[in-house]
C-alpha cells in the first residue's frame, strides 16, 4: 500500500448476512491526519459464485488483492465523484474475447447491453492489466480473467453472487462511494478473506 494511501474500500468475507462462499462485506476505510484508520460505512455485498482466487476467464471467482481504481464509471453524462471516470454507453464492453483487445474497454455497435442495470455505476478494477483503449498500456495475461468491476447489482437481485467481480447491492451506497473516493488520497481496493 503506498504511503500516501488515505482511502482504502475493503471487502471480505462475512457470514453477517448470509453463509455462502460468495458473501462479503464491503468497508470504506479513512486515515486520519493522526494515522489512524476509521470505518466510515459498511455495506452488504457480494463476489463471485466460487468466492475468492481467480484463476482464470470464467471460474467464477473475484481476484484477491490489492488494487488501483482504474476508472469510475456512470450511465449519466456527468462524473459524480473527484476520480477520473468515464460513462458507460449501451455499446461499452471490456473485451473477454481472445486476441489483441482482451481486457480492454471498447465500444462496440450492435450492443446493447453495456448500461443494464447491474453496470450503471462503479469502477474498473485494474486487474490483469485492464486496457482503457487498445494497445494503449501493458498487455493482460491472456485468459487470465477480464472485466473486473465494482458494481451494483441487477433489480431483484440484489445480493446474488456475481461471474467475478464485486457488487454493492444498493445503488445509493454505490453512489455514495463514488462521491467519497478522491484521488489525492491514492484510493486502494482491498479485496481478502
Amino acid at each position: 500500500m503506498p504511503a500516501g494511501t488515505t482511502q482504502v474500500v475493503r471487502t471480505v468475507s462475512s457470514r453477517k448476512y448470509c453463509r455462502k462462499v460468495w458473501c462479503t462485506v464491503t468497508q470504506a476505510w479513512e486515515r486520519g491526519a493522526d494515522g489512524g484508520w476509521t470505518n466510515r460505512r459498511e455495506f452488504r455485498s457480494s463476489i463471485g459464485v466460487h468466492g475468492w482466487g481467480k484463476r482464470r476467464e470464467g471460474d467464477g471467482r473475484s481476484p484477491g488483492g490489492t488494487f488501483r481504481i482504474k476508472v469510475t464509471f456512470t450511465t449519466g453524462t456527468a462524473n459524480p465523484g473527484a476520480m477520473p471516470w468515464r460513462q458507460r454507453r449501451a455499446t461499452s464492453v471490456v473485451s473477454s474475447r481472445a486476441g489483441a483487445t482482451y481486457n480492454t474497454w471498447l465500444e462496440v455497435p450492435g450492443v446493447r447491453s453495456g448500461n443494464r442495470p447491474s453496470m450503471r455505476s462503479g469502477w474498473v478494477l485494474d486487474f490483469n492489466n485492464v486496457r482503457l483503449r487498445p494497445g494503449h498500456g501493458p498487455r493482460p495475461v491472456p485468459g487470465a480473467g477480464s472485466g473486473i468491476f465494482f458494481h451494483t447489482s441487477k433489480p431483484d437481485h440484489r445480493w446474488a453472487p456475481t461471474a467475478g467481480c464485486t457488487q454493492v447491492g444498493n445503488p445509493a451506497q454505490m453512489r455514495w462511494l463514488l462521491t467519497w473516493l478522491r484521488p489525492e488520497a491514492q484510493p486502494r481496493v482491498v479485496q481478502d478473506r
